[in-house]
């Protein structure tokens, strides 16, 4: 019979966790800003969202992402990728 050690929650997972929540808080963030005008007209105008011909990934009525925000997206996923995998690297090495 397998017994489950009960580990704690090192401070690794806990970032972990947060980087998982801050990313899934902002592509909520941007689906959410698809459907309400108020939100989707500020992040038009503030180049979240593109409009028009420069949208390579068109949502909603012409609207969606454009290279500039893939670009973006894209960067903070290789970054927060990155970062977990130093960190539990690092854990590793503690042990």
């Amino acid at each position: 019979m397998n017994r489950v050690s009960n580990q704690s929650v090192s401070e690794d997972d806990w970032i972990s966790l947060l980087l998982i929540a801050v990313l899934v808080l902002a592509s909520g963030a941007v689906s959410l800003g698809m459907f309400l005008d108020p939100l989707r007209a500020w992040m038009l105008k503030y180049h979240l969202l593109e409009q028009g011909e420069t949208v390579a990934i068109p949502v909603v009525d012409g609207v969606g992402l454009g290279w500039g925000q893939i670009l973006v997206i894209l960067a903070i996923l290789i970054g927060a990728i990155a970062l977990i995998v130093w960190l539990k690297r690092r854990a590793a090495a503690r042990v």
